[in-house]
């Protein structure tokens, strides 16, 4: 746990780290304030207080959140490794099993605080500036934002593991998105691959709100599970083999 603390210290002391953490925060006020104007003026309603915060969901998912787990994975392994500084960790009395982990971890509570940070954002935007705010949209939305943690973790770990091949931070986060983008495309023009790619599930936790707990939905988990604990596997081998 120490360990883990000092990964999260290491990353949260990030200037980029702090600057995304208040883009999270502004974002769906920006938004919710430009859409109260323009549907004021328009005199139509295309999002309310109740699907607001699905809409800003919907967009982090898709292009937000995995730019910044491709830019957070690549200054975690390879920009460590450039810096130099995972080879002053190591002569630490620590396994690389827990240091793996803990860079793990520390990854995985940064998504889930940016998802806490855009949910709240989000749901007040919606009770101060748009109509028809309810509980029931406040509930759906809760629950929206913390299923959408699983998938994106999914995606982090398969990111995790190619990145610890290549040297830099820069070309990692140009790969990341490369493979990344080829995945979304791979999602729309073939959906049979689709389904074997952690970008198929981005709006995983519409299934759960349309289908509640269903075969369909439960194997989609045991895949999830499956790939996680795959690509955690395969990062962890490629870490224990490389020099610093």
């Amino acid at each position: 746990m120490q360990n883990v603390r000092n990964e999260w210290m290491k990353l949260i002391h990030k200037r980029s780290t702090m600057v995304f953490l208040i883009l999270s925060a502004l974002f769906p006020l920006l938004i919710g304030l430009a859409m109260n104007s323009l549907q004021h003026r328009l005199h139509f309603t295309a999002f309310d207080g109740e699907s607001f915060p699905l809409m800003i969901l919907s967009l982090a998912v898709t292009i937000y959140l995995p730019l910044l787990l491709a830019l957070t994975v690549s200054d975690t392994f390879p920009g460590e490794q450039e810096k130099k500084t995972l080879s002053f960790i190591l002569v630490r009395p620590i396994s690389r099993f827990k240091l793996f982990t803990s860079k793990i971890l520390s990854t995985s509570i940064y998504l889930l605080t940016l998802l806490v940070i855009l949910c709240i954002s989000s749901i007040v935007t919606g009770a101060i500036w748009l109509d028809n705010f309810t509980v029931h949209g406040l509930v759906m939305g809760v629950s929206a934002y913390i299923l959408s943690w699983f998938p994106l973790m999914a995606l982090s770990l398969l990111l995790v593991f190619f990145v610890q091949w290549l040297g830099s931070s820069s070309r990692a986060i140009t790969f990341s998105i490369i493979l990344y983008l080829i995945m979304v495309v791979l999602t729309f023009l073939f959906p049979t691959v689709a389904t074997w790619l952690p970008t198929y599930d981005s709006n995983w936790y519409q299934r759960w709100m349309n289908n509640g707990i269903s075969g369909v939905v439960m194997g989609r988990t045991v895949y999830l599970l499956s790939w996680c604990s795959l690509f955690f596997t395969l990062g962890y081998y490629k870490f224990t083999r490389k020099e610093f």
